[in-house]
């Protein structure tokens, strides 16, 4: 229950109405018997500096940062985390009497989602498609943990090629190459690969039938993550699943944000198992 003693860690962003991480947060933060809840705000850039201002002044703990303000937030923090130092972007940050620290999470979330699975990237030939935001980050979190190869697919061309030279000069790793969205292309790089992410939208509720690569592509050597989770099992890895591969959802690194921002703004773990849970109750209820 709110009353005038309640700590806020707010979500931010454009549009906000359907996200689940206020109903996903709170169950946790109520588990954990603390007077601290999740509240999410509609925010548009324009407004961006005014509410990171105004949050601070009404002793908001922290702001998760969603689309479209990832990139922007980290000019208004005042110290950055390793990661989103690398690539730019972050989607938490805490205010502290220091001043503004933001955290790039995703990363994190990503990574442990495949360890869970029980998926290392070391040594392995990983394909990421979508070059924007989320594919960025993953782009630089899997040459982090070490992957042997990464091809990196794109729409537009000249944004993998991009994304490919920031991770080359950044890291210092040379084994990114960049590719157009072309089916042949995509089909002989997987013949090869052991780790196939999608880090675009395809495939998303309304747009339920739609798949970022060709499914005739997949065979049963590949782990194949999408960060899609709704629906809960896109049709990219229920036809994965379909030929024998293992399949990762992306619930798992939308809960493990949320762990991380409860973790940064509070210093106690929520539960995993809880979030997880709720998320998958309301993805079915809202279905």
């Amino acid at each position: 229950m709110i009353n005038a003693a309640t700590k806020f860690i707010a979500l931010i962003g454009d549009p906000i109405e359907h996200s689940m991480t206020p109903i996903i947060q709170n169950a946790a933060l109520e588990q954990l018997n603390v007077n601290v809840r999740n509240i999410a705000f509609r925010v548009t850039p324009d407004k961006l500096e005014d509410a990171v201002r105004g949050a601070r002044a009404l002793g908001i703990l922290g702001l998760m940062v969603t689309i479209p303000h990832k990139e922007a937030i980290v000019r208004i923090a005042d110290e950055l985390d390793s990661l989103a130092t690398l690539i730019g972007s972050a989607n938490l940050i805490h205010f502290t009497d220091d001043g503004i620290k933001a955290y790039n999470t995703d990363g994190y979330g990503a990574s442990q989602s495949l360890k869970d699975a029980g998926v290392s990237v070391q040594g392995k030939t990983v394909v990421i498609i979508g070059a924007g935001g989320a594919g960025r980050c993953l782009c630089f979190q899997m040459a982090l943990d070490g992957a042997a190869q990464i091809h990196l697919f794109n729409r537009t061309p000249a944004r993998a090629e991009r994304v490919a030279a920031e991770v080359r000069g950044k890291l210092n790793y040379e084994a990114i190459t960049p590719h157009p969205l072309d089916d042949e292309q995509l089909r002989a790089t997987l013949a090869h690969a052991q780790v196939l992410i999608n880090a675009t939208s395809v495939g998303m509720h309304p747009n339920d039938d739609a798949t970022p690569v060709p499914l005739d592509a997949l065979h049963a050597n590949l782990t194949v993550f999408d960060i899609v989770y709704n629906p809960l099992e896109t049709k990219l890895l229920k036809s994965a699943r379909a030929v024998g591969a293992k399949t990762v959802d992306g619930v798992g690194m939308l809960v493990y944000t949320n762990v991380r921002a409860v973790e940064v703004c509070i210093g106690v773990t929520p539960s995993f198992e809880l979030m997880r849970s709720k998320c998958i109750e309301e993805l079915r209820r809202r279905h």
